[in-house]
């Protein structure tokens, strides 16, 4: 099983991917949040870093590109192969309005023709290095998918991640992991499902139901459980002392980076998963004005039923 760490913006950035390496692993590979290219292809001070080698030593990263422009993306494919990564991937999905209004990420699946011109267009030559692709189900409906997963599976991507949801549904209601099933059915190479995986238990059932599922991606889960990947190998869940250094060592790598503020804000940001609808540690988190406090907040006092149990609330 491939297990890969999805990004979100803000969150997933260089300090916690090392980290969260270093004191849980079980993930195979970390995925970069999206570039949002321009016409001039500059990027961020933020985004130069997080893609730069030093700032990834020792872990394996995916780079991800938001763009419907071909040439835009050769250019980019080419700046990551000089990077020396030897795959980056596609955005077909991000769902954010802000996004789809200009007909990126998720939006491209309004058009399936102008989809289609576009990655004609990209791999009408080679690309400098391998081209992987995230994609939702649909924009509107997941009836959408069966136009879609055959435009996909005509070109040669690394592999295909699936969120099985539509743009309109974002990130919440109904999952359709029977679109991953139809994925695996009609032979598309090496499909990759995503969509609330939280627990070890709801990757054993998505393998009992699907056999041939090889890779993963998971997102929220890992943020509300570190050591989510670990356990979906067989190994233990994390004690409290680890989710204690956990927070700890990112607090103080945002405080060094950023500043205090920004640092307790991350941190605040980061266990609105763990916290989940628990009235009480969501006024203590919301209240805290030092680390201890969060800390607090997300574990509780002590004693064995401290740390919290994964929640439907993801």
């Amino acid at each position: 099983m491939i297990i890969y760490f999805a990004p979100m913006e803000g969150i997933t950035d260089g300090i916690l991917r090392r980290v969260h390496h270093e004191l849980f692993g079980g993930v195979d590979i970390y995925c970069l949040p999206f570039h949002k290219l321009t016409q001039t292809m500059s990027l961020l001070t933020r985004e130069k870093r997080d893609i730069s080698p030093e700032e990834n030593r020792g872990l394996h990263v995916l780079p991800q590109a938001l763009t419907r422009d071909p040439g835009q993306l050769h250019a980019w494919l080419q700046s990551v192969s000089a990077r020396g990564y030897s795959c980056a991937d596609l955005n077909l999905g991000c769902p954010s309005p802000t996004v789809t209004k200009r007909g990126r990420g998720s939006g491209m699946l309004r058009d399936l023709s102008a989809l289609r011109a576009f990655l004609d267009q990209v791999f009408s030559k080679p690309l400098p290095i391998s081209l992987s692709v995230k994609t939702r189900i649909g924009y509107e409906s997941p009836e959408e998918w069966q136009e879609i997963l055959p435009l996909l599976a005509r070109y040669p991507f690394a592999h295909v991640t699936i969120h099985v949801r539509t743009a309109l549904e974002q990130y919440t209601g109904a999952i359709h992991p029977e679109a991953f099933g139809l994925a695996l059915r009609q032979g598309l190479a090496h499909p990759v499902y995503n969509g609330d995986l939280r627990t070890p238990v709801d990757v054993r059932a998505l393998t009992d139901r699907f056999p041939g599922t090889k890779a993963v991606m998971i997102g929220r889960g890992l943020l509300f459980d570190p050591a989510l990947a670990r356990r979906i190998r067989g190994g233990p869940p994390a004690s409290r002392e680890e989710l204690q250094a956990w927070y700890t060592a990112l607090y103080e790598g945002w405080r060094d980076r950023f500043q205090e503020t920004i640092a307790l804000g991350r941190i605040k940001k980061l266990m609105e998963w763990p916290v989940g609808e628990d009235i009480k540690r969501k006024r203590l988190l919301r209240r805290a004005d030092h680390i201890e406090g969060c800390i607090e907040a997300a574990l509780g006092h002590g004693g064995e039923n401290s740390v919290l149990e994964p929640m439907n609330t993801m």
